[in-house]
């Protein structure tokens, strides 16, 4: 039985982890405000979803983790067409399910998996779409990790043992969860960017190789 799996990227997956563990060792130090908290435990959540996040196709059906104890399944069946857009996409009555990540063999596995009457459909102007989608992501990645670095040097004077320590609880702080939610940011925007990027070039060899194949 042909089994597909699917889920977010390894960068996205890593740099959630190394967002939590720089919340976890700023709170260590017992330096941090209530809303640093929050959103410590905001990034927490998220992590724990983005991590247990898990797609797996077989030939019967379509199952969803979102959560660690939470899974959806659809049957096969009930899926009508696909949707080549900025990742390739099952579309059931009800719902929309994308598939992030996928390699170029997992996507040809995928269409050799699916019944063959669900084709891809294109929306229009799909390359113009993700095109415009990679630029948008690139040049979020790029504000994101001016803004990281620039709060992140901001904030070292505010350290202990530097010249404005006094002023950690009133500026410092505040400028320490800036950083972090650029740097949050950051590891999303690249991930992303990184995904779209790898579906277009996995999408275009594909194109290529059904331009060279012979007649």
């Amino acid at each position: 039985m042909n089994r597909v799996v699917a889920g977010y990227p390894m960068p996205v997956r890593s740099g959630v982890i190394l967002v939590c563990v720089i919340f976890a060792a700023a709170i260590a130090r017992g330096e941090v405000s209530n809303g640093t908290i929050l959103v410590a435990f905001g990034a927490l959540c998220l992590s724990v979803a983005i991590l247990a996040y898990r797609v797996e196709v077989d030939d019967t059906e379509v199952r969803i983790r979102y959560a660690p104890f939470f899974t959806r399944r659809t049957l096969i069946r009930d899926v009508t067409h696909m949707v080549e857009g900025r990742t390739l996409v099952l579309i059931t009555p009800t719902t929309r399910i994308p598939l992030w990540g996928l390699s170029l063999n997992a996507r040809e596995t995928l269409l050799q998996t699916l019944p063959s009457h669900l084709g891809a459909m294109s929306p229009t102007g799909p390359s113009r779409q993700v095109d415009t989608a990679i630029r948008k992501h690139r040049r979020w990645t790029i504000v994101a990790g001016i803004g990281f670095l620039v709060t992140a040097a901001l904030v070292v004077p505010f350290f202990k043992g530097n010249a404005w320590y006094e002023y950690w609880n009133s500026v410092g702080e505040y400028l320490l969860l800036l950083c972090l939610l650029f740097f949050i940011a950051f590891i999303f925007e690249a991930g992303f960017s990184w995904v779209l990027w790898s579906a277009k070039r996995d999408v275009d060899k594909i194109e290529n190789q059904r331009v060279r194949r012979p007649h």
